[in-house]
């Protein structure tokens, strides 16, 4: 009888953990997706924070520590890029790379001085995370800087990002700061603009800037062209934050795909292979109608 007993407890957890939802999904009474009755527990990260998102439904199927705000570095930029989009009436239009834009710290690329075209450094910026690049963008918008950090964190709240904040549109700052779910929800939101999805999936980018130097980035989510059908995700570093990564992954099973947050891992390897790991997990361990 004990037996007995024990094991329907382990089913109960097993088929019903975190049976959340996020806010702002209208589907909220969906039964799928449901978790499967496996032989499989909830699995062990050494990173600092994880979360998984339905795509879908807004379901979350996997949290640790998933609600306790941290610094995302250059998560940010996937907030940097929806309100710019949202905010840019001129995509032709050049813009000269000033001193104020280069930031300590970094990845810097393009130099104070050089011209480039507002579109290739708007992908240039996704791709290789570019924080000067980020910094420019946020000064060519129709928004004074000012305004462009205010939309940052009244755009957060339109979205149910109840504990974030930003203080500058690269990262670089340790103030920036999120939950793994709010991570979820921003890249949801991101991938839903054509020209950031387009920006997120593309592994290799050259451009040229006015007097024809001619630059390549490459895409800083090195699980891009692995086995896992990634839709589009960011990476961010910095010593307070660790090592952090954001995809949208799909399987045939769940087409519509689920966001992966990895966030305060100890090492670049480590975000990617938790980042697969946890995706396969969720894959196995859960069913769509």
């Amino acid at each position: 009888m004990l037996n007995v007993l024990i094991s329907l407890i382990i089913a109960i957890q097993l088929i019903n953990p975190l049976q959340g939802v996020v806010l702002g999904v209208s589907n909220i009474d969906s039964e799928f997706p449901r978790r499967m009755i496996t032989n499989s527990f909830q699995p062990l990260l050494d990173s600092t924070s994880a979360f998984v998102l339905d795509m879908k439904t807004g379901k979350i199927l996997f949290q640790k520590n998933g609600y306790e705000q941290r610094s995302i570095a250059s998560i940010t930029k996937l907030m940097t890029a929806v309100v710019f989009v949202e905010n840019n009436s001129d995509w032709n239009k050049n813009i000269r790379i000033l001193d104020d834009d280069k930031l300590n710290g970094g990845k810097i690329v393009l130099l104070p001085g050089e011209i480039v075209n507002l579109g290739y450094l708007f992908k240039a910026t996704l791709i290789s995370s570019l924080n000067n690049g980020a910094m420019a963008l946020a000064r060519s918008s129709d928004l004074t800087p000012e305004e462009f950090i205010v939309r940052m964190n009244s755009k957060a709240v339109e979205l149910g990002m109840r504990d974030s904040h930003f203080v500058d549109p690269s990262g670089i700052s340790s103030l920036n700061q999120a939950t793994a779910m709010d991570v979820a929800i921003l890249l949801r939101e991101a991938l839903n603009h054509e020209l950031i999805r387009e920006a997120l999936v593309t592994q290799r980018y050259s451009f040229d800037v006015m007097g024809g130097k001619r630059y390549t980035v490459t895409n800083t989510n090195e699980l891009l062209g692995s086995y896992l059908d990634i839709v589009g995700g960011k990476t961010g570093y910095t010593d307070e934050a660790g090592f952090c990564l954001a995809n949208l992954v799909r399987s045939e099973r769940a087409p519509d795909g689920i966001v992966v947050v990895i966030l305060g891992a100890a090492s670049k390897e480590q975000r990617f292979q938790e980042n697969k790991f946890l995706s396969q997990w969720v894959f196995d361990n859960w069913e769509w109608e």
